[in-house]
């Protein structure tokens, strides 16, 4: 039998983290672990958990060190459980009794000790009954009944709690291998009616899990898949074949009901890829009878999805009369554009766009300047800018005339956006128009004028970026202590807490000081660290030790090391009381 690697607790600490490995160590104090075993390089036991029923516990183990565990229990591996029974082997390695694997075992006895041992099984676990049917090669069709109350009994008994998704995930997959098991034997049907059993089940359950680890969806895309297969293999089985197509369907329906999650990102692909001609047209008579024409979200959002589908299911009959129609029916609004500037109908195009949303303009614009009708384009725009607050427009204008070196153009729509609209009003927005401005040698009377609107609209935080961006530290102090007399009334100074994003500002201010003006970057810093431990919490004290070590630095420049002193030893008295202050001062030796 090959020899485990050793192990220490450090190594089992690592591979659970410190809350399972403590955890884990008061299991194993109390002797949750029991009927240890070794087969080979795997560990198993069972740990009495807080269920009822105790959580089945495995470690297997390479050349190097553990290569993977498995838990019962919600967290499924590396968990306290698995932290227990490596306890236990480290502590006890006798306990464990040596076993063959499953397979060497099973291969000692002849047929009558099987089945009288497989009796002894049911007898224990009475649902393993179910199984039976699905074992041995079938010497016909099997009962689809079978495989649909399998499934339903997956989803009854795992409930909803968190984590149920993975094990519900894992029980299917063990009835899909049955069906896999068909697939390899070239039994399609058979096969089939397994992975019908599942997708019905995961289709009319799926919504009432989170599912945020994809655990379910991932069983589908395997479904998927597999059916994918079939239809690649099966050629003159007809009956078979649309089976298969309506369960891909299904899929997709199901998807699209759900708002797009991705249950069927491949299902589109494969229907379009691996079927006959007359085939997409039943396909395409069920996507017919799916589209509402209803006008309220959803529903627009449904049929587009579907006249989608519908455009490329009926690609290659469709002549453009017939194309647009299903634009218009399913609110393909770019597809309707697109098509009807290929067709030369630029005024019939502009119509449809002037009805589109703002959001459906800002695209179309640009089908309109890559079939060459830039001007049309440009024109929808401003329009639509005119009478619309959605920032995109003026920002798809100023692109456009930047692209054409229209700066004059592109200058004016940069300033609208950064007067008009104060959350974009930025030192990015400001650095764009200083550059557009520079083209034309117009940057003096801009700057002012930017400057005026933000001392008007009390934007201080931005202007002090820009004097900061612009070299002059006097005037962003000045600024500073202008919003500091501007808080008067709150806690704090500088306005840290009061208003927003300006403590990160102050922060700039003194980072830009401590060459120059190492006072005023000292006080600054005692303030926000103040601030910090004004607060509360570990967190806070660790940010407030960085930035008094900086004060510390700072005052050790100026030669005044007894100021540091006097200051550190007040700011400890005046906290006295803060156990985790001290001990956060302390580890930064501060």
């Amino acid at each position: 039998m090959s020899t485990i690697p050793p192990i220490s607790e450090q190594t089992i600490r690592t591979l659970v983290g410190e809350q399972s490995f403590q955890r884990g160590q008061q299991y194993f104090r109390n002797d949750a672990i029991f009927d240890t075993r070794r087969q080979g390089m795997t560990l198993k036991a069972r740990c009495e958990g807080s269920r009822p029923e105790a959580y089945r516990v495995e470690v297997s183990f390479n050349d190097t060190g553990v290569a993977s565990t498995f838990c019962s229990c919600p967290l499924g591996g590396y968990c306290k459980h698995v932290a227990a029974l490596l306890l236990t082997w480290l502590d006890r390695p006798e306990e464990f009794i040596e076993q063959p694997d499953v397979d060497t075992i099973l291969e000692r006895y002849d047929k009558p000790e099987l089945i009288a041992l497989v009796k002894r099984m049911l007898q224990r676990e009475p649902d393993l009954e179910s199984l039976l049917p699905t074992v041995g090669k079938p010497s016909g069709p099997v009962n689809p009944e079978i495989y649909r109350r399998q499934v339903e009994t997956v989803f009854r008994r795992s409930g909803y709690e968190w984590g149920a998704e993975s094990d519900i995930a894992d029980e299917l997959l063990n009835i899909k291998a049955v069906g896999d098991g068909f697939l390899q034997q070239k039994d399609y049907a058979n096969a089939v009616t397994v992975y019908e059993a599942i997708m019905k089940g995961l289709l009319e359950d799926i919504s009432s899990y989170s599912d945020e680890g994809g655990d379910l969806r991932s069983v589908i895309n395997d479904c998927v898949e597999d059916l994918r297969t079939c239809l690649e293999d099966v050629h003159d089985d007809k009956a078979l074949r649309e089976k298969v197509i309506q369960i891909l369907f299904a899929i997709f329906r199901a998807d699209v009901d759900a708002g797009g999650i991705g249950l069927s990102d491949e299902v589109p692909t494969i229907l379009l890829e691996e079927t006959t001609a007359e085939e997409r047209r039943m396909i395409a008579g069920w996507v017919r009878k799916e589209i509402s024409g209803k006008t309220d979200w959803s529903s627009r959002f449904r049929d587009q999805w579907y006249g989608r589908f519908l455009l490329n299911l009926e690609a290659d009959t469709l002549d453009d009369e017939a194309f647009l129609r299903i634009c218009r029916e399913t609110g393909r609004i770019h597809d309707l554009v697109d098509r009807l500037l290929a067709l030369g109908r630029v005024d019939e195009a502009t119509r449809e766009a002037e009805q589109g949303s703002d959001y459906d303009l800002l695209t179309l614009a640009n089908i309109f300047v890559e079939h060459g009708h830039e001007s049309v384009a440009e024109r929808l725009i401003q329009e639509r800018s005119k009478r619309s607050d959605d920032t995109r427009l003026l920002e798809w204008l100023k692109n456009y005339y930047k692209t054409r070196k229209n700066y004059t153009a592109a200058l004016e729509c940069a300033e609208a956006l950064f007067c008009k609209h104060p959350n974009l009003a930025s030192l990015t927005a400001y650095h764009e128009m200083r550059d557009l401005a520079s083209q034309l040698g117009r940057w003096d009377a801009v700057r002012q004028r930017l400057l005026d609107f933000l001392s008007q609209s009390q934007n201080t935080s931005l202007l002090i970026q820009i004097a900061l961006d612009e070299g002059d530290l006097d005037k962003a102090l000045e600024l500073l202590k202008a919003q500091q007399k501007h808080a008067q009334g709150y806690q704090g100074m500088y306005g840290y807490r009061y208003s927003p994003g300006y403590g990160s500002i102050a922060l700039e201010v003194a980072k830009a000081a401590e060459e120059k003006r190492p006072r005023e970057a000292i006080e600054i810093y005692q303030k926000y660290a103040e601030r910090l431990i004004d607060q509360r919490g570990r967190e806070n004290y660790q940010t407030a030790s960085n930035y008094l070590k900086r004060v510390r630095e700072l005052y050790g420049r100026l030669g005044e090391n007894e100021e540091w002193t006097k200051y550190i030893t007040g700011l400890r008295e005046r906290n006295k009381s803060l156990r985790a202050l001290k001990e956060e001062l302390a580890a930064a030796r501060l």
